[in-house]
């Protein structure tokens, strides 16, 4: 949009030709030239000119950190500094090359405001440690307000260009420095403090909304087109401070690592209002398999979790364990899990397969991006460890709620919301609903007894037992024998027969085949 050249030939074309063919003449090359001209004259006109075109720059670019002006600005700072301990600074004078260093510098640190540029900080530090007669107290001033702008607000604010910003920054940095601390002759000190009227937040400051901690992100940001330029985008890695929001069309967060977040500068005007003003703070998502930029900065483990994640079919969830969860979080919790619940138990073979389910568990969990649902999926596991050891009924109901959604009612929802992706996957919730009926058969083929005597004749077994046979009713949907003592069932003797006395019940095929076996065996 705008680059070093334009920047440079706009300070060239502000000196006037007889300045650029008389300034710095040495007196062995006057005596060639016109003995009218004066050499002192042009040379000191030339430090002013070129002092003043880089101040109207600096103004011109004030909190841009545009890169053109930084690279113009800084090149005559260095030209400035270097020329005052050359010999051709008593040609000019010392105090006009202090007072055009001065200016310069402020200019640069106008442009960088807010960024703490290592580059301008070293050369403002040079500055600083100078000590001599041709140094005043206004140079040290003009030195420490450039330092001080640099870290305008600890990198949290930079400078406006509105009308009356730009009136402000003018009457602060005024080409005018005082010889010492109480000199107001031309200039009042007490106006350099109007800087502040030109302030403003502008610092973008992503936090990861897991972990609550700051994180580094890249943005993308669309600029207005206007009659010097057309529409661009330019892609910056924050923290950082964005340009002013006049000039801007949209923000958005980006890149792999993160979910997009999209910010229309029309649209979101009060919502980046409120950022600015909450010290520049956006909460991002990270996405599965990678890690932040600060843990994984080439994105070398991110790239081998996504080919981990995205080989579905190829997953065995017995092998995942607390280094190859790694690569997908550093979830200090996720983790903690993975080392304690899903590493392998040599010698404890009945808990193989639990082991097996809370790896799947915790798999699913990262790779889809659910990581909150791990505490449910973990209580789903223990009510199913639980049948056996102590049944519950009541978190039996849970789980057929769970299913029960998912086999009916969550495919009719998700097709009018595409939007609405499944929490809990097909396989997940069939694998849970197959060990579930393989722990309640097994107790079947030992119990059978018990559960005739309560179909037929509404005997309950003893206590051991009766928890198990309600888990058992529950699951298949078997009415109890109160309900079941109202139907002549005795007379039914095949599947279609059954099906026909309980249609009311609207019982599934797995119940009513366990009634017509409480039948026969009855008989």
């Amino acid at each position: 949009m705008y680059n070093w050249w334009f920047s440079t030939m706009f300070v060239c074309i502000c000196l006037f030709q007889i300045v650029k063919r008389y300034a710095f003449v040495r007196s062995s090359a006057q005596d060639e030239l016109d003995g009218e001209i004066d050499f002192q004259t042009m040379s000191q006109a030339e430090c002013n000119i070129l002092a003043g075109a880089c101040l109207v720059l600096g103004l011109r670019f004030a909190g841009s950190a545009n890169n053109s002006a930084f690279e113009t600005l800084l090149h005559y700072a260095n030209r400035c500094y270097s020329l005052s301990t050359q010999p051709a600074a008593d040609l000019v004078g010392k105090s006009t090359i202090e007072t055009c260093l001065n200016a310069v510098m402020l200019s640069l640190a106008l442009v960088m405001a807010g960024t703490g540029n290592l580059k301008v900080l070293r050369l403002t530090r040079q500055l600083h440690c100078r000590i001599s007669v041709d140094v005043p107290y206004g140079s040290h001033m003009a030195i420490h307000m450039a330092i001080g702008l640099l870290f305008l607000g600890g990198g949290r604010y930079t400078l406006s260009t509105s009308g009356p910003a730009i009136a402000a920054l003018l009457c602060s940095i005024y080409p005018r420095f005082p010889e010492n601390s109480s000199d107001n002759r031309y200039h009042l000190q007490a106006l350099r403090h109007l800087y502040v009227l030109a302030a403003e937040p502008r610092l973008i400051l992503p936090k990861d909304v897991d972990s609550c901690k700051p994180c580094y992100a890249p943005i993308e940001i669309v600029f207005k087109g206007s009659s010097f330029y057309d529409e661009k985008t330019v892609q910056m890695l924050a923290p950082c401070i964005i340009p002013e929001l006049k000039h801007l069309k949209k923000i958005t967060v980006m890149g792999p690592r993160y979910l997009q977040i999209i910010l229309d500068v029309e649209k979101d005007a009060e919502t980046l209002k409120s950022i600015f003003e909450a010290g520049g703070m956006v909460y991002v998502k990270q996405r599965a398999g990678h890690l932040s930029y600060e843990e994984d900065p080439k994105g070398y483990h991110s790239h081998l979790a996504h080919s981990f994640t995205q080989d579905g079919f190829g997953y065995h969830a017995n092998g995942i364990n607390s280094k190859a969860i790694r690569s997908f979080t550093s979830d200090p919790k996720i983790l903690t899990f993975a080392e304690y619940f899903c590493r392998e138990q040599p010698g404890i073979a009945e808990e193989d397969g639990f082991n097996v389910n809370l790896a799947s568990y915790l798999h699913e969990c990262v790779t889809k991006e659910k990581p909150h649902l791990l505490p449910m999926l973990a209580e789903i596991h223990q009510a199913m460890k639980s049948v056996c050891s102590n049944p519950s009924p009541y978190l039996l109901w849970q789980i057929k709620l769970l299913l029960a959604y998912y086999d009916f009612t969550h495919a009719r929802v998700a097709s009018d919301d595409y939007s609405k992706a499944s929490l809990v996957n097909a396989e997940m919730c069939a694998t849970v609903s197959s060990q579930l009926e393989l722990t309640l058969e097994t107790w079947l083929q030992d119990n059978e007894d018990k559960f005739v005597r309560y179909l037929i004749r509404g005997q309950l077994p003893d206590s051991s037992s009766r928890c198990l046979l309600f888990c058992f009713l529950l699951f298949h949907d078997i009415p109890s024998h109160m309900e079941i003592n109202q139907i002549p069932l005795m007379g039914c003797s095949s599947l279609p027969e059954v099906c026909d006395a309980l249609q009311n019940f609207n019982m599934p095929v797995s119940g009513l085949m366990h009634i017509l076996n409480a039948l026969q065996t009855a008989r």
